[in-house]
């Protein structure tokens, strides 16, 4: 059994304990534009997956003029990324170079590209998808590797064998498009937003599609809807399930903005419950052709069930910048990568505002990125344990190899913990001093046991009893 905070389901009583937000660490840009069709943009939304040694990342690129792209890159190391140019694609050299007038000069940057077919290039791209969402279903060894995302359809979703050749599902779209009237502004809305994940306590796969609700003042509220589905192909409808407050509001006015909306929301198993990614996006104002003015940082959010979630902290888990490459939006991948070693979040980070690209608010081609970027956390690192002499008792856990995991940080302080049988404590240990992730202690207890769990200026961030 492992106590992973936030969630203290395992605990019958806590005193003089906060839990906190862990603190991570951002580099990049790791991966950024530069093949015509990713124009200024090679961004997350998208997916990393680690599978046989190797990390594969599906972003997404973006040309002026809706020109949606979903991109294969790999990587070893997860910060130096190959994007191999794998699959043939046809394509508009006069898109691409839109500036260049000399044809001889078109021909001359597009023979790097050209497949040997006319009108093909040798591209990354695997699919036309918007914000899509990648999953590895090992249980499907056919078609392990599912893709789900956004067209002007609805929602569609492709499969494939190796993660780089996907084939759309025949029923396609399995969510038809979804608009959301406004009567006041006369504009319509619609859902083009939704990451997925497989739900292992569920067993179910599990969809955050974006809905929208009109608040009191007439303004149309982005917000987070659920879908679910047992096979990927047929998807409740989708519910709204959480939408902006006025806490939400406080945030942006905090920071200089008028209100704050829900733009998306990557979910995921963390322990007995849920986490999740939350885009929150902090509008100036309204276009009046068009969508809004403002910027967005990532926030943790938590959940028992899925489907009722909270902010966790009024701090951002992954902040913008002040200035440079990240410092207007940032977006996420659809999951975390829970890697040996610790926590890897990638996330796309631009240096311009998301009302840049209207008619209003024009790109700057020489400027303006969407690159990739890594943060990185200690493994459990999410959410730790504090306390300057704070308490927990657990439930009685099961005791199998008389093994005790303590992931903390006690270089300035101490953790100790009492085992108790029938009430009475038999073995007591301290780590002090130190600081681990996979901090093992030995006891000849076995079966049903209790901790008594002391927290003395520490960060205790899990403990696993084995």
């Amino acid at each position: 059994m492992k106590i992973q905070f936030p969630d203290t389901t395992s605990l019958t009583s806590m005193q003089g304990i906060e839990l906190k937000q862990g603190a991570l660490t951002k580099e990049g840009p790791v991966l950024f534009p530069q093949y015509p069709w990713e124009g200024i943009h090679a961004y997350l939304y998208g997916s990393v997956l680690e599978r046989n040694g190797q990390l594969h990342m599906w972003y997404q690129s973006y040309l002026d003029g809706d020109d949606f792209f979903v991109n294969y890159a790999r990587s070893r190391d997860g910060k130096k990324w190959e994007k191999p140019l794998i699959n043939k694609w046809r394509v508009d050299e006069r898109r691409f170079y839109p500036t260049i007038e000399s044809e001889k000069e078109r021909e001359t940057k597009a023979i790097a590209f050209r497949n040997g077919s006319p009108g093909y290039w040798k591209t990354n791209i695997v699919s036309t998808y918007h914000i899509p969402s990648v999953i590895y279903d090992p249980e499907d060894s056919k078609r392990p590797y599912k893709l789900f995302g956004f067209t002007n359809e609805g929602y569609r979703v492709a499969f494939s064998k190796d993660g780089i050749h996907f084939k759309e599902y025949e029923g396609n779209p399995v969510l038809p498009l979804m608009r959301f009237p406004n009567p006041k502004t006369k504009k319509n809305w619609v859902s083009d937003v939704s990451p997925v994940f497989k739900d292992d306590l569920k067993k179910k796969f599990i969809a955050f599609a974006k809905t929208y609700v009109i608040d009191e003042e007439g303004r149309t509220r982005r917000s987070v809807g659920y879908s679910e589905s047992d096979d990927f192909i047929r998807w409740s409808p989708p519910e709204t399930i959480w939408t902006p407050s006025a806490a939400d509001d406080r945030l942006a006015v905090a920071r200089g903005f008028k209100w704050a909306d829900f733009y998306g929301l990557c979910g995921f198993n963390y322990g007995a419950g849920y986490l999740g990614l939350l885009w929150l996006f902090y509008m100036d104002y309204e276009f009046a052709k068009g969508t809004h003015e403002g910027k967005m940082e990532v926030f943790l959010a938590t959940s028992p069930d899925g489907k009722q979630w909270s902010r966790f902290s009024d701090e951002p888990l992954i902040p913008l910048s002040e200035s440079g490459w990240d410092s207007g939006m940032i977006t996420t991948a659809n999951l975390p990568l829970f890697r040996k070693e610790g926590i890897d979040l990638y996330y796309g980070g631009s240096n311009f505002s998301h009302g840049v690209g209207n008619a209003q608010l024009l790109f700057d081609e020489q400027s303006h990125r969407f690159s990739v970027g890594l943060a990185t956390l200690r493994k459990d690192g999410f959410v730790y344990a504090a306390g300057a002499k704070g308490t927990m008792t657990t439930k009685p856990l099961t005791c199998l190899k008389g093994t005790l995991r303590i992931n903390a940080d006690a270089t300035g302080g101490r953790v100790r913990i009492n085992l108790c049988k029938g009430g009475q404590p038999v073995e007591s240990f301290r780590m002090e001093g130190i600081d681990s992730s996979d901090h093992l202690l030995r006891t000849g207890v076995r079966g049903e046991v209790t901790l008594k769990i002391s927290v003395e200026g520490a960060k205790l961030y899990s403990l696993e009893v084995c």
